[in-house]
């Protein structure tokens, strides 16, 4: 299955980001469905874990640059979401066509991401929920990847929680990992 869609959202009421994953087949019109719920605490732990995982894949693809690579990633950052605005990939309304919740239709809260980062390979994240049971992972290209970054950062400043999403290499802002560190008794 392929990822057809993604959209991301805050919900008010719950706190949280919603996203919403479509998949389906290039050659059939039925799609599938999977829909997570962020925390604020889990995006604070999730953005610089992601953040890291790109800048490494930088450095196993072009081991010459790897100085470099928070920007490279800013680079290769501020050039996908060009293109995917110039083509129009923001604008388009997400369309739920679900004919099955394979996971079922609740969104799901992961506990945990990993990361599964190669130097030639898609970029994959594995979403973890409790009892592992309702797992999954989604393959990203560079170009996709970076367009789901900048649709997280979105949803993060509607949410309005106090801090920033920023990428590698831009200073400005506040970052989840400027947060007071917990002390614990």
């Amino acid at each position: 299955m392929e990822l057809q869609q993604l959209q991301m959202s805050y919900l008010p009421d719950q706190d949280r980001l919603l996203i919403k994953f479509s998949f389906g087949e290039k050659s059939s019109s039925s799609r599938q469905e999977i829909h997570l719920l962020f925390t604020r605490r889990l995006t604070m732990q999730f953005w610089p874990t992601l953040l890291e995982a790109m800048a490494k894949q930088v450095k196993l693809g072009k081991p010459g640059a790897a100085h470099a690579s928070a920007e490279m990633v800013q680079m290769e950052h501020e050039a996908s979401v060009a293109q995917m605005k110039d083509g129009g990939n923001f604008d388009a309304p997400f369309a739920s066509k679900a004919e099955s919740w394979p996971l079922g239709e609740q969104a799901l809260l992961p506990d945990d991401i990993q990361f599964h980062v190669h130097a030639t390979a898609a970029f994959r994240m594995e979403f973890i929920v409790a009892g592992g049971k309702k797992n999954f992972e989604v393959a990203m290209g560079r170009r996709l990847l970076h367009g789901f970054c900048k649709l997280f950062q979105d949803a993060v400043e509607k949410a309005d929680w106090g801090f920033t999403l920023e990428m590698l290499g831009n200073n400005s802002g506040s970052a989840p990992e400027d947060a007071p560190p917990r002390l614990l008794n």
